[in-house]
């Protein structure tokens, strides 16, 4: 399928409104004609609500969703219609419809209900006002945790490794579960090679209700020969570990900021890693944290000096052994 760009779906209503000659009634034009569903735009006059009507057999459960200003969505004998008012950011709602059609190409089983469920998602994250590219920090930030999900998380945990995956929700910590968590971050490397790193937060390095928290540091040099992060995801979505976790991870991807529309900006910009450290983070670890603050002291963000933590250094086959067979003791196996 040739892709669908925001920019296409936005003239191809300006197409349908100019082509309009009586004030009311609707006016559409069908997107996708090699798909086995009907999936249409339309104009409805006078109003010029735009929408994107998609018609399907699939037994769907009846229901609206008031997802922004002037943007709705019905659910209806197996029709889904997503509806936009003028006042509506005509961004954000061409993204949208052009990531519900990927995402509608995308799945080959029960493609209507797919798309409800990519709704819902974007329900959530509508009210941020995300759409935009992601800024260079962000893309850094999220190709720094696919690193981890994809080298860490998933050998050592498998099925379970996206739904740890917390840092995209707002989370306290990267990834958690059970009684492990683990906070990355990630610096594409520029002038000097001080060792140091932000961290957001008093819970963000607390310990307190885990058996085993890690800091995992990662460098990232520019490198042609090396990854974007648009191979990194597409790594990741066929990866074997994934299995049952598409839908798990593609939320998280969005809830991140991440839409395939965007690709193109991202395609050049690759990345090799050039270090990573991890950290057990105990009760010697530098930081800030609750118990050491003064009452009324609350949302610090702070510098790290990692250079100061190498006694805390172990080897990542440690980490993967506390993800993959449960926490250990302290002291025990440490590297």
């Amino acid at each position: 399928m040739t892709p669908v760009t925001p920019q296409k779906i936005a003239e191809s209503f300006v197409v349908i409104e100019q082509s309009r000659a009586a004030p009311h009634g609707s006016s559409r034009r069908r997107l996708l004609p090699d798909n086995p569903l009907d999936v249409f735009l339309e104009v409805r006059f006078p109003g010029r609500q735009r929408a994107l009507v998609i018609a399907s057999n699939e037994r769907l459960e009846n229901r609206q969703l008031v997802m922004a200003n002037g943007l709705t969505c019905s659910f209806r004998e197996g029709h889904v219609e997503v509806v936009a008012q003028p006042t509506t950011d005509t961004h954000i709602f061409c993204t949208l419809l052009a990531d519900l059609v990927q995402h509608l190409d995308r799945t080959s089983v029960a493609p209507a209900a797919a798309v409800v469920r990519r709704i819902a998602s974007w329900q959530r994250v509508l009210g941020q006002g995300l759409g935009g590219v992601l800024k260079p920090e962000a893309r850094v930030g999220l190709f720094g945790e696919l690193l981890v999900l994809r080298d860490l998380v998933l050998p050592a945990c498998g099925p379970d490794a996206v739904s740890g995956w917390l840092g995209p929700s707002g989370g306290v910590r990267d990834f958690a579960w059970g009684s492990w968590g683990i906070e990355v971050k990630t610096v594409a490397r520029g002038g000097g090679n001080r060792l140091q790193c932000r961290i957001h937060g008093e819970e963000q390095l607390n310990d307190g209700s885990l058996d085993y928290l890690a800091l995992v540091h990662q460098q990232l040099c520019v490198d042609q020969a090396g990854s974007s992060l648009c191979d990194l995801i597409d790594e990741l979505r066929a990866h074997p570990s994934i299995g049952g976790q598409h839908v798990a991870l593609e939320n998280c991807l969005l809830d991140a900021g991440w839409f395939d529309v965007h690709r193109s900006h991202y395609e050049g910009e690759r990345w090799q890693l050039d270090a990573r450290r991890c950290y057990r983070v105990t009760a010697g670890f530098p930081r800030l944290i609750a118990d050491l603050l003064p009452k009324g002291i609350t949302n610090l963000s702070y510098d790290l000096d990692l250079g100061s933590c190498s006694q805390a250094l172990v080897g990542e086959a440690q980490v993967l052994a506390v993800l993959g067979a449960g926490v250990r003791h302290p002291g025990e196996g440490d590297e």
